[in-house]
């Protein structure tokens, strides 16, 4: 048996990587190896195709793009659209030497990205003839009545499952004992060049939060083992020698592994940078925890933040109050971080909270010294905000996009939070705020 996979393109109004990659499809590489499948493998966005572009030194960079035509429901939006990734050609070529393929899995995870399948499946049609089609991921999963009605004629299966249960059955293998804690290391033989590596240590979450599908896609937590994560961090470094690792997990941190985890890490004595897009919780950054992360070399501290009201907390996630926040902060400096070398994230675009709650949480994140990220909201299927919102499954799925929902609402459903204009003022809020760190060098931290 053969098997393509296949990292779709991005469309979108803004892309970057930021240590994004197929993580599901790299472990379904190595599980697929070890049925004595081959396995070729194209991620569309793969940096190492345009080794012109510029690569900081935590593996992040610009992804290549192309302006494309907005689709009519986004025709209004005064920005423009984009395709991220790697040439058409290149694709086309690819499925060409590799028409012989048995089977091609695509997966998509955010739910505005679709347009990214079409692609591929358009080129599919012309160049893999006899090729079944499979679909999955956290797309398909979000927003099955949009997957089935958008793609079913144009795939030969959708799967949903998250530890490939569904899909291992229609290809004919075994998957009964299959789950994360047996889980192969992911599979990086197929770059060129490496610039990070993702990770995990598990899946899932504890908490339940009101804007988060984290329980949807993964309803039950599932760790691996101290040592067996131990010696994958161990032989992904060895066999790549990449320095920059990521980690995926939303729940990192907790009061039963972490401190094990760390310490085991620790003995490894290898020359690499931690980093965590997916945010900590502060709640757990202790005094031992927070000297841990310091030795440890983790690099930019990302803090879960979202809100600084504990009112606003206590209805939507219950995870932490400022206070706890506070402390985790005062626990990094003493470790040996400055501030700015700590980033808090910090969510816009609650129906909770209006703008100048936002601002309000900005001026007292700025006392701190801080680096403060904005995200903007994005309302996910399936969660509790989604249904507070009164949306449903008839929202075409770009209407969810983080970067316009905000200003834009959903036309007849969700009227905007703010307008465009006030989004840009917030944002450049941050931004002079941001950059204003750089001129400062902080030696105390004043507040304790």
């Amino acid at each position: 048996m053969k098997v393509i996979l296949v990292n779709p393109p991005i469309y979108d109004f803004s892309a970057y990587d930021v240590w994004i990659k197929p993580l599901g499809l790299l472990y379904l590489s190595n599980i697929l190896k070890t049925h004595n499948i081959e396995v070729v493998f194209l991620d569309c966005l793969d940096r190492s195709y345009f080794e012109t572009l510029v690569v900081k030194p935590d593996g992040t960079g610009k992804l290549p793009s192309t302006i494309v035509d907005k689709p009519n429901i986004l025709k209004d939006i005064p920005l423009k659209y984009k395709r991220y990734g790697i040439n058409k050609e290149i694709i086309k070529n690819f499925f060409l030497e590799n028409n012989d393929a048995d089977y091609l899995i695509i997966s998509c995870s955010m739910t505005y990205w679709y347009l990214g399948i079409r692609e591929i499946l358009d080129i599919a049609k012309e160049t893999l003839k006899q090729t079944k089609i499979l679909l999955g991921g956290i797309y398909p999963t979000l927003v099955p009545k949009h997957a089935y009605l958008t793609f079913t004629n144009k795939v030969d299966y959708i799967f949903v499952s998250s530890n490939f249960s569904e899909l291992f059955a229609y290809i004919g293998l075994d998957a009964k004992n299959l789950n994360f804690t047996n889980f192969p290391a992911p599979d990086y033989s197929h770059y060129k060049n490496l610039y990070y590596i993702v990770t995990r240590f598990s899946y899932g979450c504890h908490y339940n939060c009101s804007y988060c599908a984290c329980r949807k896609i993964f309803p039950k937590y599932t760790a691996k083992t101290v040592e067996q994560f131990v010696n994958e961090v161990y032989t992904l470094y060895n066999q790549t020698k990449c320095k920059n690792f990521v980690f995926y997990d939303d729940e990192l941190l907790n009061f039963t592994t972490t401190k094990q985890l760390f310490y085991e890490f620790l003995k490894l004595n290898l020359p690499i940078k931690f980093f965590t897009p997916n945010g900590l919780n502060p709640r757990f950054i202790n005094k031992e925890i927070a000297k841990l992360m310091y030795e440890l070399n983790f690099t930019d501290p990302r803090l879960s933040l979202e809100f600084t009201s504990d009112f606003t907390h206590d209805i939507t996630d219950k995870k932490i109050t400022f206070k706890e926040f506070e402390i985790a902060v005062e626990n990094l400096i003493n470790a040996g971080y400055k501030p700015h070398q700590i980033s808090v994230y910090l969510l816009a675009g609650l129906p909770y909270e209006t703008l100048n709650d936002v601002f309000h949480s900005l001026e007292l994140l700025s006392k701190y010294y801080v680096r403060i990220r904005l995200c903007e909201l994005s309302p996910v299927p399936k969660t509790q905000l989604y249904y507070q919102l009164g949306l449903d499954d008839t929202v075409d799925p770009l209407l969810h996009n983080n970067s316009i929902f905000i200003f834009n609402g959903v036309p007849g459903k969700v009227k905007p939070w703010c307008s465009y204009e006030e989004l840009q003022l917030l944002k450049k809020f941050v931004k002079d705020y941001n950059e204003s760190l750089k001129q400062k060098t902080i030696h105390s931290y004043a507040h304790y």
